[in-house]
């Protein structure tokens, strides 16, 4: 029964890959980043953000609670590249830098091909799955999971200088 369960999971995990890349077209995988605003309850909850690419550059965007933003792009089939997207965020609270690495096999982590990041009070948070390996390192798994990956990096004082200074100039 055991060797029965762990080959249906080996089997769905292979499933997941074979819809991944067969989604695709010519020799690319689509996705989607999603970014959520959720500064529910948080005086001035604006949130600005700037990703780039080594293809792209989004410029910045300013987003309130509850709206969200999102981008596609493609990356080589069966792992063979990665899409790097740097994401700078700024809000009230402070700043966070944030790197998004997608890989053709991100499907598994990312719920098919849509990775969603919210920004909340204490940073910004991925939610997805993560993989892990309950029976050492023979079988891989994915699991729900929200994690924090930055939290906010308060303003120091002279990036708040800085700040009204360039306020001052632009009024």
């Amino acid at each position: 029964m055991k060797k029965l369960i762990i080959w249906c999971l080996v089997f769905s995990q292979a499933i997941i890959l074979t819809c991944s890349s067969a989604a695709s077209r010519g020799g690319k995988v689509e996705f989607t980043i999603l970014i959520k605003n959720e500064m529910d309850n948080l005086n001035k909850p604006a949130v600005f953000y700037h990703c780039t690419s080594s293809k792209k550059d989004m410029g910045w965007h300013r987003s309130v609670p509850s709206t969200e933003y999102h981008w596609s792009f493609k990356v080589p089939k069966f792992g063979t590249g990665v899409m790097v997207h740097n994401c700078e965020f700024r809000s009230r609270l402070g700043t966070a830098n944030v790197e998004i690495d997608t890989l053709s096999t991100s499907a598994i982590v990312c719920n098919g091909h849509v990775c969603e990041y919210a920004v909340r009070r204490d940073g910004i948070y991925f939610i997805g799955n993560e993989l892990y390996y309950p029976f050492g390192v023979f079988i891989e798994l994915s699991r729900p999971v929200v994690k924090l990956v930055k939290p906010w990096t308060p303003w120091s004082p002279q990036q708040l200088k800085a700040l009204h200074r360039s306020k001052d100039y632009h009024h």
